[in-house]
């Protein structure tokens, strides 16, 4: 036997015992049990989201972790991740990361246009205290959360009730019932809908309730200007008249199953006689508010955005605006030096319309968010959650640092 063949004999010898002792160690089972694997897929980026993580074991060789990360609008998505019990590491053999589960829904869901997102890969630093839940209520939905300059919240609560409260909890006081969607129209008055047929004001200070409609309608849309000057309201049109070949009068009545049209209004608060139709390109309208001013109303006809300024003249006309064609209206709202909070994939981020960027702010807390807001002084972020879905919304603050400055 020449030294090459000895040579050739060890490598197999040596490669043969390598085999065995692999299959002596994959016979005793894995060296990394669940909880260890599951905390190297955390180490590895995988999330902890809305769901119950799921754990499954193939060829007594691979931990799978699985978990649902995000149940909004219409697509469920899972992350997972696969670690080998023996190595430690990633298998990078199973797919892993973010998968999406699309459901199917009936209807068509309106067009909101909005900024291309780039994320910002720098998170937002916290305030080393965690948020708290603003309200002890055990039971109803927390919703149409809305801030005073004042920082004080008004909401809606329970069955059709609107209250006030300090941002510390502090101040409690139902100030209605039977009614919704509160909206502050300066720092001491609130504007809602009550009984399902009027808006009325409520002065936090005087305790006054004010019913500023004259004319039962279903205001449920309805925008006050800052001024104080201005309701915006829509209003169903009017059916629609025909006559058949004998000339009876045939009137055409909405239907559940056909969508509704309506009529945007605007009427002088100190003078209800004094009602405006705005003219307008359809009858799919919807979302009105007022800029920060009160000088323009602005609301989206069909899938784009318009405008009016021209109130005070006798014919009301509206013009597309394209300023801000890709933004919502509701984010434009709340937008403050280019900034505002934002609820992308479960999470509340912080999105920049002048950067184009997107930052998240609580970091790594998937949840089923409905709303959020900053306070005026960004110092505070108010937002709504449910613990499961379809569930009771509660309300939510978290206290920024002031001294951070990469915070807003």
């Amino acid at each position: 036997m020449n030294r090459f063949t000895i040579i050739i004999f060890v490598l197999l010898v040596i490669q043969s015992c390598i085999s065995q002792t692999r299959i002596n160690k994959e016979s005793s089972g894995c060296t990394i049990d669940k909880d260890s694997a599951l905390q190297i897929a955390f180490d590895n980026g995988f999330e902890k989201g809305l769901d119950t993580i799921t754990a499954t074991k193939s060829n007594d060789s691979i931990w799978t972790f699985e978990c649902l990360i995000c149940d909004e609008d219409y697509s469920d998505k899972y992350d997972n991740k696969s670690i080998n019990c023996f190595t430690g590491k990633l298998d990078l053999s199973i797919c892993i990361g973010h998968m999406t589960n699309y459901i199917p829904i009936g209807g068509t869901p309106r067009i909101y246009f909005e900024f291309p997102l780039l994320i910002d890969n720098k998170p937002v630093k916290r305030l080393k205290s965690k948020a708290y839940r603003l309200t002890n209520f055990d039971s109803g939905r927390e919703a149409n959360v809305t801030i005073s300059n004042k920082n004080v919240i008004a909401f809606s609560y329970g069955f059709r009730k609107i209250g006030i409260i300090n941002l510390d909890g502090s101040g409690f006081k139902q100030i209605c019932d039977e009614s919704l969607n509160p909206q502050w129209v300066n720092n001491d008055v609130i504007a809602y809908f009550k009984d399902f047929d009027h808006v009325y004001e409520y002065n936090i200070n005087t305790m006054k309730e004010t019913k500023i409609t004259t004319e039962a309608n279903a205001y449920y849309d309805f925008s006050v200007s800052p001024d104080n000057k201005w309701l915006a309201y829509l209003k169903d049109s009017p059916p629609q008249i025909q006559h058949d070949s004998n000339g009876n009068t045939i009137t055409i009545a909405q239907t559940c199953s056909s969508p509704r049209e309506v009529d945007l209004w605007v009427m002088n608060i100190s003078n209800p006689t004094i009602q405006k139709k705005i003219n307008t390109i359809s009858a799919d309208i919807y979302d009105p508010i007022w800029t920060e001013k009160g000088d323009s109303l602005l609301f989206y006809n069909g899938d784009k955005k318009f405008y009016t300024t021209n109130l005070d003249k006798n014919k009301v006309t509206c013009s597309q605006l394209d300023k801000i064609s890709d933004i919502k209206l509701t984010n434009y709202k709340k937008m403050k030096n280019g900034l505002f909070p934002a609820i992308k994939d479960c999470k509340i981020v912080l999105a920049d319309y002048i950067k184009r960027t997107v930052t998240d702010i609580l970091v790594n807390e998937r949840s089923r968010y409905s709303e959020c807001v900053f306070s005026n002084d960004r110092q505070y972020l108010i937002y709504t959650k449910s613990e499961k879905k379809a569930g009771d919304t509660k309300i939510w603050i978290l206290n920024f640092d002031k001294t951070n400055d990469t915070v807003i």
